[in-house]
């Protein structure tokens, strides 16, 4: 008969200690929203989520959010997006057409992007991204995830009367912020666990008077926008650059909203990375 030892001398190293297993990483969304020439805020958030490791597995934009978006996930990096918002002029995005569906013509927009993104589809980024149009027929949100990139950026960029609607299918596509300027809820839909959304057509204050006819209706159309924010409050954290004084038009501001996009960001940080459990991050 084989020799055991006493029962009390080996419970305590037959104990099973569970070992506490950490739980995954959440799936991080970006939602970047419409603001023209503002969007350029975008850019300094970035810098600054990059700099405390904090990148986003999905990315959705409406308007100069999706311009911004679509770059960023091709993999241009923060300070190529800078050189880029720096040199920027309108002449290279749009030109006057004889008004039939809108004032500005913006095929020069979609060669810009298609020059700059190398003719890429949705299935070759690096990040995955999807742009928010409207179809003006049906009155439905549209979530572009598959096709021509530049394309769907120049559709989701289409403010009504102003820019070009975009033929996509049998649909007429217009910008995405006239129904949705935040799309928090594309980005639950596509896995997101936990959504940063960056608001910069922040509505608290005075914004700049109007000092010509194309400002003024630019300005007159995002003020209708901002009932398109019916999300905003969904967002695990809203990232509000604090810009209404700054231009929708002028581009000679984008240092101004590059720094005011990384203010809010920072004044963000110690939240994302609490609810993201990334205490120790570098800062």
């Amino acid at each position: 008969m084989p020799w055991k030892l006493p029962r009390w001398m080996t419970s305590r190293s037959e104990e099973v200690v569970p070992i506490e297993e950490s739980p995954p990483p959440k799936r991080i969304g970006l939602a970047l929203s419409g603001g023209a020439v503002r969007g350029a805020a975008h850019i300094g958030v970035l810098e600054v989520l990059e700099r405390a490791g904090i990148r986003p597995d999905l990315v959705a934009g409406v308007s100069a959010g999706s311009v911004v978006g679509s770059l960023y996930c091709a993999g241009y990096s923060t300070t190529q997006l800078r050189g880029l918002a720096a040199n920027l002029q309108w002449r290279r995005l749009a030109r006057i057409c004889t008004p039939r569906l809108s004032l500005f013509d913006t095929t020069r927009m979609e060669d810009y992007l298609n020059e700059l993104l190398e003719g890429r589809s949705f299935d070759q980024l690096n990040i995955p991204f999807v742009a928010v149009a409207v179809d003006i027929v049906t009155c439905t949100e549209v979530v572009l995830r598959e096709g021509p990139l530049a394309r769907a950026v120049r559709a989701s960029c289409a403010l009504p009367a102003l820019f070009t609607p975009i033929e996509w299918g049998d649909k007429l596509l217009i910008d995405g912020g006239v129904m949705n300027n935040l799309p928090v809820q594309v980005l639950r839909d596509l896995g997101a666990d936990y959504v940063i959304a960056v608001d910069v057509m922040w509505a608290s204050g005075h914004n700049r008077r109007p000092r010509n006819i194309f400002e003024m209706s630019l300005q007159s159309a995002y003020a209708a926008l901002r009932t398109a924010y019916r999300e905003s409050h969904d967002a695990d954290c809203l990232i509000s650059p604090k810009i209404p004084d700054l231009s929708l038009t002028d581009f000679s501001d984008v240092d101004e909203l590059l720094a005011r996009g990384k203010e809010a960001a920072e004044g963000a940080l110690d939240q994302v990375r609490a609810d993201l459990n990334l205490a120790g991050a570098a800062p």
